[in-house]
């Protein structure tokens, strides 16, 4: 019987990149050893104890159900969502192998999966599976709502259906594994992340209003009130130069940035990082910025790398982080499109 999944790669998504990049799952836990001979949750849980001996009773059993489920539950066919950090979508993609433990990986636990969406945007998915995919769990499962048939129905025609009728709310039976419900993990049954869901309104709310160009015309803002003065390049070929942002009185200081804003749902890919160190160059600027709300491709990653003291990235997180620093003083016009209210919440903890 076929299974859905949430793995996700990090709380900042740290480890989405080398996952696509892989074709793997790498939920983390680095401290936790191999867990090749841990058949079930009551030996994943007493491997716990071992080498997390400071962690509380109930923190250990929700890591061990959810290592449970990755190293002996998920089984080859199954399809699986990681929810993404760096860009506002989710990979989806199929298993293929077995729990792997690495001891000289930065990443140890893994298994390999054949991604079929590398980034599909969230809001393809009706309401109450964006919720799921928001659950404060590293590992667990889909079961409602028909979940699994939407999901797959997405991947063979874009849409989700929603919840078939007469189904809403329910799950399949559980199965038994040594004659034990399988009562683990289960998306629907923990607390849902309340700022991930509240930052993916915002990022729909950002695609909306501030469409193609217009994503331009935000930054340069943003960067205005961050004490730079800016050019913003008319709509149409720019030749790799969206804004031309520098500090200093009139704009005549040494702090030079030449901008590129890349507003579609896709990776950028190197050849656009390549552009925008040719325009840092032309335009004299002392730095380039990508603003990139889909990601970035490995390949692009590493050249962002290796031109550390020349170019910087910011990608849907970082964008989140400027607009919420310099909201306040953003003009009444962006306020009235970004209609946003800050409020407190308890943390809770999550892995």
């Amino acid at each position: 019987m076929t299974r859905l999944w949430i793995v996700r790669a990090g709380a900042h998504g740290e480890r989405e990149l080398a996952a696509i990049d892989q074709s793997k799952l790498f939920p983390g836990f680095l401290e936790v050893g191999d867990l090749s001979t841990c058949a079930d949750r009551d030996a994943v849980l007493a491997h716990l104890q071992e080498v997390m001996p400071e962690e509380g009773k109930n923190r250990l059993r929700s890591f061990a159900a959810q290592l449970n489920q990755f190293v002996n539950r998920i089984e080859v066919g199954d399809v699986v969502v990681m929810p993404r950090k760096v860009t506002n979508g989710v990979a989806i993609g199929i298993v293929t192998g077995d729990y792997q433990f690495d001891a000289d990986s930065d990443f140890k636990h893994s298994r390999t999966v054949e991604w079929k969406e590398e980034s599909l945007p969230r809001d393809t998915f009706k309401q109450d599976l964006r919720h799921s995919f928001g659950a404060f769990m590293t590992i667990c499962q889909i079961k409602r709502n028909s979940a699994l048939e939407r999901v797959q129905a997405v991947l063979e025609t874009g849409t989700d259906p929603g919840a078939l009728l007469g189904k809403q709310g329910q799950a399949p039976k559980p199965l038994s594994v040594n004659g034990a419900e399988d009562d683990e993990v289960e998306a629907e049954d923990y607390q849902t992340d309340i700022e991930d869901i509240a930052h993916q309104q915002i990022i729909s709310l950002i695609k909306s209003e501030f469409a193609g160009h217009a994503l331009a015309d935000l930054v340069a803002e943003i960067m205005r009130v961050e004490g730079y003065t800016t050019k913003v390049s008319p709509p149409g070929a720019d030749g790799g130069v969206d804004i031309l942002a520098a500090g200093g009185t009139l704009g005549l200081g040494e702090d030079r940035i030449c901008v590129q804003v890349k507003s579609g749902d896709g990776v950028t890919n190197h050849d656009v990082v390549l552009r925008l160190i040719g325009s840092v160059s032309n335009s004299q600027a002392q730095t380039g910025l990508l603003v990139s709300i889909g990601g970035v491709n490995a390949v692009a990653q590493k050249e962002l790398n290796s031109n550390f003291f020349k170019l910087r990235l910011w990608q849907m997180p970082d964008l989140l982080k400027a607009l919420f620093r310099t909201y306040g003083e953003l003009s009444d016009e962006t306020r009235a499109k970004l209609p946003l209210k800050q409020i407190w919440a308890p943390m809770t903890g999550v892995t």
